[in-house]
């Protein structure tokens, strides 16, 4: 699967994240009640995060997202989306999105 290069949609619920400090959060499902492939991830504060899978742990080693950018990521392959706060209190929505 290639990147999205044109327009998205959204056709269904995402997930808000508010761990602590650090989770492994599943990956919601795109409309047709499959994993996504590509999902939206948008923070009110900092957070690093990666595709990975249950049990993972995140790192400050992976994608920063801060407030007001919002991240597409291609998650093909992956179950949970690993994610570390830089400060406490930061939630972020991961959506998945059509393309």
């Amino acid at each position: 699967m290639s990147y999205p290069s044109g327009p998205i949609s959204v056709a269904a619920v995402g997930t808000k994240v508010t761990s602590g400090t650090s989770a492994a959060t599943a990956i919601p499902n795109d409309a047709s009640g499959n994993t996504a492939r590509v999902v939206r991830i948008a923070s009110d504060s900092d957070v690093y995060v990666m595709p990975g899978f249950s049990g993972g742990t995140a790192t400050n080693g992976g994608i920063p997202v801060t407030n007001g950018a919002p991240l597409l990521l291609n998650v093909q392959g992956f179950t949970h989306i690993l994610s570390l706060q830089w400060a406490t209190g930061a939630v972020f929505n991961i959506t998945p999105v059509e393309v």
